[in-house]
């Protein structure tokens, strides 16, 4: 039955969505769960996946073209984790009480960092989505498969979080059993709404429920979630019939309970270690269980209600703490089902493996033997603890020697070598000066530093997330305008075109429309090369990237580069220009004039990334030349409404010259190539007319 492989949890992920059949795929990167939507691109690419696949721009996006595709009656699919489950979480609200049954793969890691554990997913535990933990790559594909035969269920029709942790099982290999499709067929039949969905020819409105029957919205996906519990059970039965492969009753999982004193509680990847931790000290002849938490929500509170009469103490080890009780999630709601019964074991709660602590099957054996000892004394020492023990320290970053003063950024950053962007950096800093305040949002730039807590510059330098660049950039101004200590200084957004041109563009639109006197320079390596190199708006046509792979239907992105310096213009801002790293006092040129001007100021910079381009390093700056000698990347300036061409190629190379030189294009025909051509002479045709037409300045903005 069904094929071995050696597969990751996230490539598990997504053999699970290809044998569900899944009509839409609406999709963002972020570490770690980048590598589940790349492996569907690829499925529905090489036609094994016959789907939509919508390169979104940001998760609260994504999350809305779920809902909007649910909507239809498709079967959806995403995925996201940490700050991309946060900044989707306006959308994560409206799922549920749409009653959609999508499934999404949460691939846990915090919010505020790069570790696994489970305090993203259950940020959102209060709302009415399923939420279900697993143990390995194999039940994450099983999961998935049962996740949609669960949410599709008339009795319940609500969406479902398949909870995977990230790092430990998103990105390690094992043997996985993948079914065929024929079988997948026969368990998951084709998706029937349970409720109205969109449909031109029966027109009708569909909306969340407001005023008083809101309430009635709520108690009608509470009894949901209630009557879900009874289908997981059913779902768990039929998938170990038809697949031979148990997860317990679909909501816990019991492990050599027979004859347990006290069990230890997990939840998610560590029940492997937890496991073989039971193991031993049961061949130790200490009788020790294990109850695994699959479903967290809706919580089994009849099931652990029903296993721990017998007991005489749990061990609760939870990956994540809700912070202000000094408690995990799993602790508060067994406590809160155990707490009317008659007979009820001691609870001891550990807080373990929180932000990627490791918790080995030594460290169990060390918790399962304290819960032992509390069993056997009657009583427990402290009721609550962190494992392993911590110290709470708070200080005062120290402040940079002045001997570190002498360069504002220095050598050695854990940038990737050849990398236009911090060459543009430098330069940067170089033009500005001291007198200025710098705001980098996540992606390259922010990750560039010469030892961990050690920073590579000597600037005064706010770090913002991905969308919130241009809203943070404004703040600093607002911040420093109010006190008076705007004179002078130049406020800079040093950002890139994913973070800036797609999460963040709604906040840099505002920003220029206001006309808040910043500078925004937006490095272009044209794509999310910190999560991998997969495709941003900025983007070129036809370019392959991790998520627009070269397969069997599509070769590339098919939609065109967005054309952020001429959005921008069209703000009617007083400066925008375009730069590139191979021609450097173009580039210093342009921002000195912008550091003079008061209002908004754009420049956006072409920056070759060896990585994500596919060329050797080496290489930087005659990728750089050739992009502006074939007019690919025309360098010019709009001043005042203006346009000026600051580079006049008087003898274009062919483009070929430049798109062969680069891997991302490998694939290209002649055609193509052709085709490319013609555009690319179209554009920088349009832009010398635009110059000759500019004659008279457009009324532009006063700071």
């Amino acid at each position: 039955m069904g094929k071995i492989e050696s597969l990751n949890g996230n490539q598990a992920v997504a053999h699970g969505v290809r044998l569900a059949r899944v009509n839409v795929v609406p999709a963002y990167p972020i570490t770690p769960q980048t590598t589940v939507v790349e492996y569907i691109s690829d499925f529905v690419n090489d036609g094994e996946l016959n789907a939509r696949f919508i390169e979104s721009e940001g998760e609260h996006g994504m999350m809305g073209q779920s809902i909007g595709a649910a909507a239809t009656g498709a079967r959806v699919f995403t995925a996201t984790c940490s700050q991309g489950l946060a900044y989707a979480y306006e959308q994560i609200v409206s799922a549920s009480e749409r009653r959609l049954p999508i499934v999404a793969a949460i691939i846990n890691r915090p919010i505020d960092g790069f570790w696994p554990d489970h305090t993203d997913s259950l940020s959102v535990r209060d709302w009415p989505w399923i939420q279900m933990y697993v143990e390995n790559a194999q039940e994450a594909l099983d999961t998935i498969l049962q996740a949609y035969k669960i949410a599709e269920d008339p009795r319940v029709s609500l969406p479902v979080f398949v909870c995977v942790d990230g790092f430990y099982l998103s990105y390690t290999t094992e043997l996985v059993n993948i079914p065929e499709q024929e079988e997948a067929d026969r368990f998951l039949p084709p998706f029937k709404p349970a409720f109205y969905v969109i449909d031109p020819k029966n027109p009708a409105s569909f909306r969340i429920g407001m005023g008083p029957s809101s309430m009635a919205v709520r108690v009608a996906s509470e009894e949901a979630l209630r009557r879900s519990k009874e289908v997981i059970q059913e779902v768990a039965r039929e998938f170990e019939e038809k697949f031979g492969r148990s997860y317990g009753n679909g909501l816990i999982e019991t492990f050599m309970m027979d004859g347990a004193e006290v069990a230890l509680v997990t939840m998610g990847s560590m029940t492997g270690s937890a496991k073989e931790a039971v193991e031993e000290l049961r061949k130790e002849g200490k009788k020790v269980g294990l109850i695994k938490l699959r479903t967290f929500r809706p919580f089994p509170r009849e099931d652990f209600q029903r296993v721990t009469p017998s007991l005489k103490a749990l061990a609760v080890c939870d990956r994540n703490v809700v912070q202000g009780t000094e408690a995990g999630a799993m602790l508060l709601e067994i406590k809160n089902a155990l707490w009317y019964q008659p007979k009820k074991p001691l609870i001891l709660g550990f807080i373990a493996g929180l932000r990627g602590t490791e918790v080995g099957v030594r460290d169990f054996k060390y918790l399962a033997e304290k819960t032992l000892k509390a069993a056997n004394e009657g009583k427990i020492e402290k009721e609550i603890e962190w494992y392993p023990p911590v110290k709470a320290i708070i200080k005062k970053p120290d402040p940079i020697p002045q001997d570190k003063l002498a360069k504002m950024a220095y050598p050695g950053t854990s940038a990737c070598q050849g990398c236009g962007m911090v060459l543009t950096y430098r330069h940067m800093l170089d033009v500005l000066g001291r007198n200025a305040v710098y705001v980098q949002t996540a992606g390259c730039m922010a990750w560039m530093s010469t030892a961990p807590g050690k920073t590579a510059t000597t600037i005064p330098a706010v770090f913002s997330w991905l969308p919130a660049g241009s809203a943070t950039t404004s703040g600093v101004y607002e911040g420093l305008k109010s006190q008076g200590k705007d004179e002078g200084v130049n406020v800079v957004l040093f950002t890139g075109d994913g973070s800036y041109g797609d999460m963040g563009f709604m906040a840099g639109s505002g920003s220029a429309e206001r006309n808040d006197n910043i500078i925004v320079l937006c490095y272009d390596n044209e794509g999310y090369m910190n999560t991998g190199g997969q495709r941003s708006g900025t983007t070129p046509h036809k370019a392959a990237t991790t998520d627009t792979p070269v397969g069997t239907r599509i070769a590339g992105k098919l939609g065109m580069k967005k054309d952020l310096p001429s959005i921008m213009a069209a703000h009617h801002v007083p400066y925008v220009a375009t730069a590139s790293t191979a021609y450097m006092a173009d580039f210093r040129r342009k921002l000195e004039k912008a550091s003079k001007i008061k209002g908004f100021k754009y420049i956006h910079v072409l920056s070759p990334c060896p990585t994500g381009w596919r060329y050797p390093s080496e290489n930087l700056m005659e990728i750089g030349r050739l992009a502006v000698q074939s007019g690919f990347w025309t360098l010019y300036e709009i001043e005042d409404g203006k346009m000026k061409v600051t580079m006049k190629v008087k003898n274009r190379i062919p483009v070929k010259d430049y798109l062969k030189m680069q891997g991302r294009f490998r694939h290209l025909t002649e055609d193509d190539i052709k085709a490319i051509q013609e555009m690319t002479d179209r554009n920088y045709e349009r832009l010398l007319r635009q110059e000759r037409l500019d004659t008279e300045p457009l009324q532009m903005q006063t700071a």
